[in-house]
């Protein structure tokens, strides 16, 4: 599909996280569903140590909620999107500093503004973060319609927006920090 204006970057190629991916990560919770909360801290805890900005600005998103619903929710998909790049980039994976998170931020902030004062755009943000990532949003768009669906209607709609934004831009970050099949590199990603 080609896209009037974007102000997103488009994700390389070699930094799409395949269904197969995805699907692993679904399989080891599968796996481990009696101590799927340890799955999870264990998951949290790599997420902290090797990517610490984007962990504590991720940490500070879904703190400021009060639905227990959607903190639950954002603190399985938080952990779950960071899953499927390590499975699928376990070396090629480089730390989201400052200055990337920061990036990734005000791209999605531009990029929704832009598409806010277009009557004539059809897409959202989140759409062009799909055709990036197709796998990954399906999956956190999958899990959070159904957390609405098992909530029967009684979910903090605003907190939940918020969340899903933060994993928005977790998504967008990660996706550009993953390196090049052979070291190529970053600097033509990063303006």
């Amino acid at each position: 599909m080609f896209l009037r204006k974007a102000a997103l970057r488009p994700v390389p190629r070699h930094a799409v996280v395949d269904e197969h991916f995805v699907q692993l990560v679904e399989a080891q919770l599968d796996a481990h569903e009696d101590d799927l909360q340890g799955v999870l801290d264990r998951g949290y805890a790599e997420l902290d140590r090797r990517q610490p900005a984007l962990s504590d600005w991720l940490a500070e998103q879904l703190a400021d909620g009060h639905d227990e619903l959607v903190q639950s929710l954002g603190y399985f998909l938080v952990i779950t999107v960071y899953m499927a790049f390590r499975e699928a980039f376990p070396t090629r994976l480089e730390e989201v500093d400052e200055r990337s998170l920061q990036l990734a931020l005000e791209t999605l902030s531009v990029d929704e503004e832009l598409r806010a004062n277009d009557p004539t755009e059809t897409l959202d943000s989140d759409d062009v973060v799909a055709m990036g990532q197709p796998a990954v949003l399906d999956f956190v768009q999958h899990h959070v319609e159904e957390a609405i669906e098992q909530a029967e209607g009684e979910v903090a709609l605003d907190e939940l927006d918020h969340v899903y934004r933060a994993l928005l831009v977790e998504v967008i970050a990660l996706s550009h920090a993953v390196t090049g099949p052979r070291g190529e590199d970053r600097t033509n990603l990063v303006s």
